[in-house]
């Protein structure tokens, strides 16, 4: 189970296109109840359920014995099937199987796009940044932008904030970050506990820091309004401006996704060109360094951030090949263009 954290939108979308009932739980559904060594388990009405099937699909769904509160979706349909609270009491979720499906194909749909974006979206950054610093709300995104591009920090969010004390971008405070005259460093926990620990160097980011530090209050990237006020900077102002300047539904995510999959597909290239053999093994390097990168746990990694053909076209052994035929019209010394090159060429 996964804490379910996409917008309403989102969820009715990709419902629909996986062909699923939207629901909540807030729908009357099935519960249970402890019998002898396992549960019954009973309709909204109280009754007893018999029927095999049902019975056999609320087992498939796998719910951890110790869990509390659990509603189970009494349609087999159901984009959310269950629902219940973990010791922490955080409420966690177990999607129908087709759900799973298109959100795995949804995340690499539009790679090919943000990788044909991404020149322009860091050109635009590069401007903002050289700009004499304000604290304007676009200048303090773009600084925030370039930290999500070069450091591959997760944008956050204020519930893992609130519950885990686990930080992104858009949560961090004061507190997590460390000035010099020279450089700044930002140490925290992000998701998982994973410590995070980034220097940066880059003057012109350095000086919207510091004054986002003066800058009254806990929060650390906040920008001044035309009256001057302070606002904080949240996930979906840096996806709405994203999404304003490329007119395409671009998220933060996207750059982790895109970094991970081009620091696999480099890596692949050089495991190629140095002899090694395509196999589950040396995959299994590649996506560890990988994970270390994004501070992921490599299954995390695999399954949600490197793209699957990419992943079975080294497995199946089908690389080397690839890259031999296409090997003399690859660009040269860019490992972005290597991507943008490999989604657009993929055989």
């Amino acid at each position: 189970m996964a804490g379910s954290l996409y917008t309403v939108d989102e969820c009715e979308k990709v419902a629909l296109d996986a062909a699923l009932r939207y629901v909540n739980d807030t729908l009357p559904g099935i519960s249970r109840k402890r019998a002898g060594k396992g549960f019954a388990y009973y309709t909204a009405a109280k009754v007893l359920i018999k029927d095999k099937t049902e019975l056999k699909r609320i087992k498939a769904l796998g719910i951890p014995p110790a869990y509390q509160n659990v509603w189970i979706c009494p349609y087999a349909n159901g984009h959310i099937q269950a629902t219940g609270r973990d010791a922490k009491n955080r409420k966690q979720y177990r999607y129908h199987e087709r759900w799973h499906l298109v959100r795995q194909e949804s995340k690499f749909a539009n790679m090919l796009q943000f990788g044909e974006a991404l020149p322009m979206i860091r050109t635009h950054i590069k401007e903002q940044l050289a700009q004499s610093v304000k604290l304007s709300k676009s200048q303090v995104i773009c600084a925030m932008l370039y930290l999500l591009d070069t450091c591959y920090i997760r944008i956050g969010n204020p519930h893992y904030a609130k519950e885990n004390a686990s930080y992104g971008l858009t949560t961090l405070r004061k507190k997590h970050l460390t000035l010099t005259r020279h450089q700044a460093q930002l140490e925290f926990k992000g998701k998982s506990a994973q410590l995070w620990q980034v220097v940066l160097k880059n003057n012109r980011i350095l000086k919207i820091i510091k004054q986002c530090e003066d800058i009254p209050g806990f929060e650390l990237f906040k920008y001044l309004d035309e009256e001057h006020n302070a606002h904080v900077i949240q996930s979906q102002d840096i996806n709405h401006y994203l999404q304003s300047l490329t007119n395409q539904p671009f998220t933060a995510k996207d750059f982790r996704t895109w970094a991970a999959c081009r620091e696999t597909l480099k890596r692949c290239i050089e495991l190629t060109y140095e002899g090694k053999a395509a196999c589950k093994t040396t995959f299994k390097l590649i996506v560890a360094e990988v994970a270390k990168l994004l501070r992921h746990t490599p299954s995390i990694c695999r399954k949600n951030y490197i793209h699957q053909n990419l992943i079975l076209a080294w497995q199946e052994a089908r690389f080397s090949a690839w890259l031999e035929r296409h090997q003399p019209f690859l660009p040269q010394n860019n490992d972005d263009a290597y991507l943008l090159y490999w989604l657009n060429h993929q055989d």
